[in-house]
Order: structure tokens, then sequence, then C-alpha cells
């Protein structure tokens, strides 16, 4: 029987888009749904009774899957491959791997994957796995909350597929899982600035949830099949920042007012590797686009959402540095 415990997704990163690869790692999660959606063609037709229904076909098909998991340094590597930006190798002559996860403004270069998730207890020919190609990253979000009971820091992904999935009996490939830590809420810190990013930190932050659109859109021609031809990334990618921060000061409200831009930086900073750290760095430049009040348990908060605001010296909007122990990443 499909026990939990033994529900997998492993994944290889694909060298040309919805060509397919061998399974080169396990992907970590804490849960992970893949969903497959397939029209019905169902008309109601009139044939003098009160049955109408006499016929049913399969019309398109829409793949995804929906996933979280902990912020793992060194499985991150291959979410902001996905997500954001193809980077192969991490920089760095030491133990310690950096990646600069900055989109690229005029080039569509993420990452897709070759992807497997079910069951490895009672895969077989009556109980199969899902297998995808082309998939790819359309939502990223992450969250930062020390709050006792919460999660920490952790991650949710929408990864899409315009093809259709192919039932599989057995699982192919590795699924070796990385060896690295978890990033702690506890290990953050949030800096706001006008002028110089990462200068002055705000203490007052109880938690920051960051989330990065890519915008992919199926495009659905008559190819013979079910699935789509191809998916693409017709307009400008999207994030938004939303924090909830202890109203100490009229720091932000005033920037609610006069949309000033604001330097925000996320950084969380883990055991020492090489020359430096395990670190994860989120870099928004943004105006605060909604300001509303709150109460956390009898606290005034103020919940804050930014949006971006290109800026000319970084070149864009957002970026993330990771510094993991992994040099390459497949």
């Amino acid at each position: 029987m499909p026990l939990h415990a033994f529900k997998v997704m492993r994944a290889g990163l694909e060298a040309t888009r919805g060509t397919g690869v061998a399974m080169t790692r396990g992907i970590e999660f804490t849960s992970a749904e893949h969903s497959q959606e397939i029209d019905t063609i169902y008309p109601e037709e009139l044939r003098n009774s009160y049955e109408a229904h006499y016929s049913a076909q399969a019309g398109s098909e829409v793949n995804a899957i929906e996933a979280e998991a902990p912020f793992d340094f060194d499985a991150f590597a291959w979410w902001g491959n996905v997500h954001i930006k193809a980077i192969p190798t991490g920089t760095g002559g030491a133990a310690d791997k950096t990646y600069t996860f900055v989109p690229t403004l005029t080039t569509d270069d993420q990452k897709s994957a070759s992807v497997q998730i079910g069951y490895s207890d009672s895969i077989g020919a009556s109980n199969p796995a899902a297998a995808l190609t082309y998939v790819i990253g359309d939502v990223l979000t992450l969250v930062w909350n020390k709050a006792p009971g919460s999660t920490g820091v952790t991650l949710r992904s929408r990864l899409i597929s315009p093809k259709a999935s192919t039932q599989i009996t057995a699982l192919t490939g590795t699924g070796t899982y990385t060896t690295s830590e978890l990033a702690k809420a506890a290990a953050t810190v949030i800096t706001i600035d006008a002028a110089t990013i990462g200068t002055t930190a705000d203490n007052d932050i109880v938690s920051a949830e960051w989330t990065y659109t890519s915008g992919y859109v199926n495009l659905y021609t008559l190819n013979n099949t079910n699935a789509a031809q191809d998916t693409f990334r017709p307009n400008p990618l999207e994030w938004e920042l939303r924090i909830r921060r202890y109203i100490r000061n009229d720091n932000e409200w005033d920037r609610y007012i006069d949309k000033a831009k604001r330097k925000i930086r996320i950084k969380t900073t883990g055991s020492v590797l090489g020359g430096t750290f395990y670190s994860v760095q989120l870099d928004c430049y943004a105006t605060l686009f909604n300001r509303t009040m709150a109460e956390d348990d009898g606290l005034g908060m103020e919940e804050l959402t930014y949006r971006p605001l290109y800026d000319t010296t970084f070149g864009g909007t957002t970026q993330i540095v990771l510094v993991c122990s992994l040099a390459s990443i497949t």
C-alpha cells in the first residue's frame, strides 16, 4: 500500500527543456502533491429525453507539483536553478561555494527538470508513479518566522509542465539527497535602508514572506496531443515581500505615504563553511505598496507589502545570494 513515509520525488536538471534526463537527486520535502488535470469534454445533448450525456472525451491536460520544504542551504541550489536562474556551478576555491541568483532581465534562462513522484513502497503496474519532463518553477515562496510553534525558514514551490504526465512502474536513476543544514530563523537579520542596502538593522520585524512569480503560460496548439506545445514567459516577473512589523516608530508609515524606495536585505547565517559560513541573502529593491494594521497577542503590528522598484545601481529589483557546500548542481 502507498505509505506516507515512502513518498518520494526524484529529479534531474535538463540540458534541453522537455528532453528527459536520468534522475540524479532526491528532492527533500515536508509535503508534495502532483496534480494532473484533464479536461472532460462532456456535452449536454438533447435527444428527446431527460438523459443528456451520451459521450465523454479527454481534453487538454495540465500538470503541476505543489511542494513545501524546510530551507536547507545545499538543497536550495536546486530550487534556485528551477525558479530563478540556471547556475550549474558555485564560485569559490574553498569549501564554501556561492550561487548568486539574479533574474536575467532579457532572457528566460530558468532551468527545467525531469521529475518522478510517487510512493516507492508500492510502485508497480497497479500503483504507478508519475514522471514529467519540462518541469519548471512558476511560483516560489520563502518564509521567515521564529515565533514559538512556527516552522522557522521554509520554502513553498509550484512547479509546472506543459507536457503530459507518464505513468511509470519503477523509479529510475538515483535518489541521492544532499547533506547540509537547515537555515534558522533565529540566525536572521533584516535591514531596511534608503541608501546603502544592508546597513540599518530593523529588529522589530516579526516575520517575512517573499513570493516570486515567473509567470509561465502554456501554449496549447493543435499538435495531435492533449498536452501543451510549450510554455513561455510573456509577462514581466513579479514578486512581493510581506513583512509583519511591531510598531515602534513611523519609519515605514512615512514610506507608505511618500513611496520612497526601500532597500531590504534578509540574511540568514549558518555554521562555518570554508572561509565563510553557510548563508542565504535575499535583497529586495521596492516601494511600500500597501500598509494595514493588525494585533498579535495584543501588540500593535503593521502589515507591510512591498513590490518591485527598479534600482539603477543594482540593475534590477531582487537577488538571492546562497553560500553552500555544493560545487555543482545537477
